[in-house]
């Protein structure tokens, strides 16, 4: 347990709050777009295959689209697969997870910049 800190790890309006709400935000669109961009430039090589008809390319454009769907299935489940990874290993990072899950609900992003 870290012994500095004093109070709820992070409370409302907090920077790590903030900080974590915005790293979950850019998770969440990576999580979406990454995956959509590797099916879609897959499908592409794999339509110009076609269109060309040949044998030989179609069958060299089907490799790099079956890594490219396995590519996107990882990029989807990274943040399950880490979060599994974190429940296994550690036992004590209640209050981490805690303030991940409430991140996760947290809508206010301060991003004006002012320093007080």
């Amino acid at each position: 347990m870290i012994t500095f800190l004093v109070g709820e790890l992070c409370p409302e309006d907090s920077d790590l709050l903030n900080v974590l709400s915005l790293i979950r935000t850019i998770i969440k669109y990576l999580q979406i777009l990454i995956p959509i961009a590797l099916i879609l430039w897959g499908s592409i090589d794999m339509g110009k295959a076609v269109i060309a008809g040949d044998e030989k390319k179609m069958k060299e454009a089907q490799k790099p689209f079956v890594q490219r769907l396995i590519s996107a299935l990882i990029v989807f489940l990274i943040p399950f697969i880490v979060n599994l990874v974190i429940n296994l290993v550690t036992n004590n990072a209640s209050e981490w997870k805690a303030c991940w899950n409430k991140a996760g609900t947290y809508n206010k992003i301060d991003v004006s910049g002012d320093l007080e």
